[in-house]
């Protein structure tokens, strides 16, 4: 009597084959997804926090020079000369030291001002050497200017102080040193429409300050 024959070994059907690879790749692309998102997220959030660290650097800087800022005067000391502070809604002149990292010691004229076109500016500050017999001369050597941030709107600064001996103090658009420095220096800067950075507030007192006698 012959052996039985053997039993046919169990497998998949191309239905379920089908199926089962399906299911695979609506899993492989799930997780991809999931993982291009993750990165995205990632990316974003290192880029914000770049953008934060940068902002905070260039607050930091304008902040230690304008509290250093010199009430150095200019013109025949008989004519009480006025303090060097050119201020205005958009710009910024005004002497401090050089800070140390930069290997030049000394008081420097330094300038603050948006540069370029709107939406697309730089937040550049300049210096050079201070000289009362040169003042006159307002060029600044490219290689002495750091672009402090880029893709700026527009900047807008302010000062507080007496507009004159006998007025009480408040927020000026200009100052111009006839009676010193300014008590407080407000700086804002604009971003273009979309640009999700934020200057926060920017109110900095010169130390060096002194009431007018």
């Amino acid at each position: 009597m012959s052996a039985p024959a053997a039993r046919a070994a169990p497998g998949f059907t191309l239905v379920e084959l089908l199926v089962g690879l399906s299911l695979l790749a609506l899993i492989s692309l799930l997780l991809f997804g999931g993982l291009r998102f993750g990165l995205r997220t990632w990316e974003a959030g290192g880029t914000r926090l770049a953008q934060t660290n940068e902002i905070e650097a260039a607050q930091g800087l304008l902040r230690r020079e304008l509290a250093e800022a010199r009430p150095v005067t200019v013109g025949p000391p008989e004519q009480e000369p006025p303090v060097f502070f050119q201020g205005g809604g958009e710009a910024l002149l005004f002497v401090a030291p050089l800070p140390a990292h930069r290997g030049v010691g000394g008081d420097h004229v330094f300038s603050l001002a948006a540069e370029g076109d709107r939406g697309n500016a730089q937040l550049m500050l300049r210096w050079h050497p201070f000289r009362a017999d040169a003042l006159a001369q307002t060029l600044f050597d490219p290689k002495d200017s750091s672009p402090l941030l880029t893709g700026v709107d527009a900047i807008a600064i302010t000062y507080f102080g007496r507009p004159a001996e006998d007025a009480p103090p408040r927020w000026l658009g200009r100052w111009d040193g006839a009676l010193g420095l300014p008590e407080l220096v407000r700086i804002q800067v604009r971003f273009p429409p979309g640009d999700r950075r934020r200057w926060p507030d920017f109110i900095v007192a010169p130390r060096l300050w002194t009431a007018p006698t």
